[in-house]
């Protein structure tokens, strides 16, 4: 998707409107949740979990000191095979009809499926990893980055914009030569961008250009792809074959602008299209006559490039010549039944022609799917003039606006019903298959609907004409699975876990808005009767909101937990990050924190800014990364002093950071220094605060007394760098910690002998800063350097069942550990929890 939401952008962030990619559904652009999680004293644990083919346990006495860090995932996969098409979990963002099956880009599971006329769904591109890989082999084992647009093209091949990838791809339908190249049935294949994010490569072959955050692609009469170049402000089309088009001499298998200069602007109109201003074209459509008919997305406007001479949805238009058709410039809703010109729109993201030639626009933020009339006549059931615009899907329900997930009431309703009268969330993609009924895939709400254009049966739904349905789809973004095996259950960008006291698997499934646990042994837990194995929710209902305070927690709003830790009395905290709050599940009836508590019900125990990172000390008390306020804060358990600190329970103090977003302060007092956006927080062997200064890419300690921990001279109170030369990157491996390079490290844990354990996320690593001399995850390590001990670096998802060190992860954002031979990381952008571990493998 577009750029990490670091914690100092989080301010505002549910409304963040981050132009590449707008309408994510949880915040404009994606973030990244960031955590930690530290529990202490499990030395004799034994963790197992189960998962689809494979379980792995691992205890913490060590066999043999040399045995290899092995990785495997133990919660959080990709249910496979045919499944019922209202059932699935997605995050459609655009579709196509091909012999009446329906495609759709599943931009949040990084995958292509097919909805069966029948009903039935399968993937046909993509194995759900964010990443690139594939080409030349089958489409459902390759890594696809964001798809967004989708086409078919005249052989039925489907034509994939592979947007983060800034690539176009194909997926063959059947073996022959496409695009100057030989394809095989079923695989996947680039025909157009290097990789490389950028413009180039006009007029020389298509695999060779690079593109910039394709969003929307199309395929004309002729088999040209058409491309919206969407980050280089432009659309591009690769010629099939050599003639001239659009105005353009082309060769076959070449890349040409046909329409936007590459300033973000708005300019030209009634002028020659190469010398428009765009900005940010997100979808691109292809209509009877040959013009190309675009999606000029932040210029809230559909524009028209003319392939011929004549009059086009109301307008008299020239060869070549670029034309605004509907909307007015401004964002807004206004002019429905009018002139489509003098209408307002609001950030829309597709577009597509029917058969009577009529442009359907996705009128995203608007929550609406309008039609500007290509002649007079009666469509949608609705008489319409030429050139006029019209609502025929979506009543613009308020709150709909893709930021952070609302309640399902507010933004989804009026299925069985007038299309008009229902509740859309921020369409992103529309067609029209052969039947005539209208597609839309429905982004917030995670749904693929359709308007009926008779009364009949489509896929696999009896329908009445002018209502609409939903076909795919459940609702959920990447949910499922509660009260299943863990392995075949769907997180969404987990970042926090923890390890309680009987072995369970905490998950801060942060997307989900949901705190889950995998069984460690049959039993109930935390109120929730448990099978080993599997996996349930213990906290939040999915929906946002610091809802149900004192009630049930699973009745309970949470908004983005990103940090799970279970306190001595065998209690669930969570930073409910969103909700700028510390909350507390209670596992028994008591008082904690200062709260009279109920068993089973939540509680708010502190309110901070954005907090991300939360751990137990020796004496109860919580210590928060309170990220948005640069600082580590401590709840009180107790009353007493604390850090130097005389605390009252459940009271809240600072204990480092003076608020101000910058570096300073190492080795004086840890609250005159200055931290940035801290993520993760641990508290080690000795009581010292560990803390993952994450925007500093440090990790750094206060001291809780006087004396030399981590190799260096520490006063109690002070603050001092253990691993990181404050520089982004990835050096100084099996070097001293202190001049290494970190990249946004994340998550932090200290394990039983004292090693510091490094979610090193934008790294795709977990590293480990040695204490002692000594072996540890099956590395040898000298004391102050680091190791890197799970990840190549590459992101991705690969390297199960095998070495660590060899395996992919993406974005780790949390780790937990086990005695010192055993961690369970949070593989945040791959939805999975994975467990390293040096024994004990059992398949």
């Amino acid at each position: 998707m577009a750029r990490e939401l670091r914690p100092a952008d989080l301010d505002g962030a549910e409304v963040a409107n981050a132009r590449r990619r707008p309408l994510d559904a949880r915040g404009g652009a994606r973030w990244r949740p960031s955590l930690l999680s530290c529990t202490r004293g499990l030395v004799a644990v034994t963790l197992v979990f189960g998962g689809p083919g494979a379980t792995i346990a691992a205890t913490a006495s060590p066999a043999s000191a040399s045995d290899p860090a092995i990785i495997t995932t133990v919660a959080g996969g990709d249910a496979p095979g045919p499944l019922p098409a209202a059932g699935v979990a997605l995050e459609p963002d655009d579709l196509v009809s091909v012999a009446g099956n329906l495609y759709l880009s599943d931009d949040g599971f990084n995958a292509v499926r097919e909805v069966h006329s029948s009903g039935t769904e399968v993937v046909v591109a993509g194995n759900g990893t964010s990443g690139f890989s594939g080409d030349g082999h089958r489409a459902t084992r390759a890594e696809l980055d964001s798809p967004g647009g989708i086409a078919a093209d005249l052989a039925h091949n489907l034509v994939v914009a592979d947007t983060t990838n800034s690539r176009i791809r194909v997926v063959a339908r059947k073996t022959g030569t496409f695009y100057g190249a030989h394809m095989t049935a079923g695989d996947i294949y680039s025909v157009a961008g290097n990789g490389t994010a950028g413009y180039a490569g006009d007029g020389g072959r298509a695999t060779s250009a690079e593109l910039d955050w394709p969003g929307g692609v199309a395929v004309d009469h002729w088999g040209n792809l058409v491309v919206a170049d969407s980050g280089n402000n432009r659309v591009r089309v690769v010629a099939r074959k050599t003639g001239t088009f659009y105005g353009v001499a082309m060769t076959a298998g070449y890349i040409y602008t046909v329409a936007g200069d590459g300033s973000a602007g708005y300019s030209g109109n009634g002028g020659p299209a190469t010398s428009a201003r765009l900005d940010d074209p997100s979808a691109v459509a292809v209509d009877g006559a040959g013009n190309i008919v675009l999606a000029d997305t932040s210029n809230n406007r559909a524009r028209v490039v003319a392939e011929s001479s004549g009059t086009f949805y109301g307008l008299a238009m020239t060869a070549g010549d670029i034309y605004t058709v509907a909307g007015k410039g401004p964002a807004g809703y206004s002019g429905n039944g009018g002139p489509a010109i003098s209408a307002e729109l609001d950030l829309p993201y597709g577009v597509t022609v029917d058969g009577a030639g009529n442009l359907v626009l996705a009128d995203t933020y608007n929550n609406r799917v309008r039609v500007v009339a290509g002649r007079t006549g009666t469509f949608y059931g609705i008489a319409m003039t030429e050139g006029d615009i019209y609502d025929v899907a979506g009543n613009g329900s308020p709150g709909c606006v893709p930021g952070m997930n609302p309640p399902p009431s507010v933004c989804y309703g009026g299925d069985g019903g007038p299309a008009t009268s229902a509740k859309l969330g921020a369409p992103s993609g529309v067609a029209l298959d052969g039947a005539g009924n209208l597609l839309v895939a429905d982004y917030h709400n995670a749904r693929v609907r359709v308007v009926a254009a008779s009364t009949g049966t489509f896929y696999g739904v009896a329908m009445t004409a002018g209502d609409i349905y939903t076909v795919a789809g459940n609702g959920s973004y990447t949910y499922s699975g509660d009260g299943g095996p863990a392995g075949s259950a769907q997180l969404d960008r987990p970042g926090g876990v923890a390890v309680d006291h009987l072995g369970n698997l905490v998950v801060a499934d942060t997307y989900n808005n949901r705190v889950r646990v995998v069984a460690r042994k049959t039993g109930t837990f935390y109120g929730v009767a448990m099978t080993a194995g599997d996996m349930y929710t213990v906290a939040g209902n999915g929906n946002p909101g610091p809802l149900g305070n004192g009630g049930p927690a699973t009745s309970a709003g949470i908004h983005a937990p990103s940090a799970v830790a279970v306190d001595s009395a065998g209690n669930l905290v969570v930073t409910d990050t969103f909700n700028n709050r510390v909350r507390v599940v209670a596992a028994k009836t008591g008082t904690f924190y200062g709260v009279a508590m109920t068993a089973g019900d939540i509680y708010s125990v502190a309110q901070m800014n954005n907090p991300m990172g939360v751990a137990v000390d020796g004496a109860g008390n919580l210590v928060v990364a309170d990220t948005g306020d640069n600082q580590v804060r401590v709840v009180a358990a107790k009353t007493g002093t604390f850090y130097g600190v005389t605390m009252t329970v459940g009271h809240v103090y600072i204990v480092a950071g003076n608020g101000t977003a910058n570096y300073s302060g190492d080795g004086g007092p840890a609250t005159a220094a200055e931290l940035n956006s801290p993520s993760g927080v641990a508290v080690d062997g000795a009581g010292n605060l560990v803390v993952a200064d994450s925007g500093n890419n440090r990790i750094r300690v206060v001291a809780v007394r006087t004396g030399t921990f981590y190799g260096t001279a520490m006063t109690a109170g002070d603050i001092y760098t253990v691993a990181g030369n404050g520089t982004a990157g990835y050096s100084g491996n099996r070097g001293p910690a202190a001049a290494a390079e970190l990249n946004y490290p994340s998550g932090v844990a200290v394990n039983s002998a004292g090693n510091v354990v490094v979610a090193d996320s934008s790294n795709n690593r977990v590293r480990v800063v040695a204490t002692h001399t000594g072996r540890s995850y099956g590395l040898a390590m000298t004391a102050g350097d680091i190791y890197t001990v799970a990840g190549d670096g590459t992101p991705g998802y690969a390297g199960d069942g095998a070495p660590a060190l060899t395996a992919e992860l993406n974005y780790p954002s949390g780790v937990a550990v086990v005695g010192a031979s055993s961690l369970v990381v949070a593989d945040t952008s791959n939805n999975r929890i994975r467990l390293v571990a040096r024994i004990g493998r059992h398949f």
